[in-house]
């Protein structure tokens, strides 16, 4: 089976290492991953409110995120609409949104995790638990 455009783009970032900030291939975070792979695709999305941020910046203010991701795309209605490749979808890791990646087909999107590398994951039953909503920019 050919993999996908979208796939192969992913595919370009798989192994990177997670870096709390990081906006380069160096290491990254899931939103300088979601940046820079949109990048690719020539689509702007911003990679910071404009603020710094540390470790624990969910504790401080846990819809940073969350308000951040809301500026960009329309939303998808997950009850009605199925992903696509290309939306970013926001998880909910323990009590707040604080994860976000980039569907690269139906079923799996691309992310990366802290002390992880980039990686594409399946949306299996435990990720759709986390699943908080998505963004279609396309």
């Amino acid at each position: 089976m050919v993999a996908n455009k979208y796939e192969q783009i992913a595919r370009q970032f798989l192994g990177i290492p997670y870096r709390h900030g990081g906006r380069d291939r160096e290491g990254l975070d899931c939103v300088g991953l979601v940046h820079l792979f949109y990048r690719e695709l020539g689509i702007k999305v911003p990679d910071t409110d404009g603020r710094p941020y540390s470790t624990d910046w969910y504790k401080k203010d846990p819809e940073r995120l969350l308000r951040g991701l809301l500026q960009v795309g329309r939303p998808v209605d997950l009850k009605t609409e199925p992903l696509q490749p290309l939306d970013l979808v926001y998880f909910r890791m323990g009590g707040a949104i604080t994860h976000a990646g980039v569907m690269i087909d139906q079923h799996s999107f691309l992310h990366v995790l802290t002390r992880k590398t980039v990686q594409i994951s399946s949306l299996n039953p435990a990720w759709k638990r986390r699943l908080q909503g998505a963004r279609r920019l396309i």
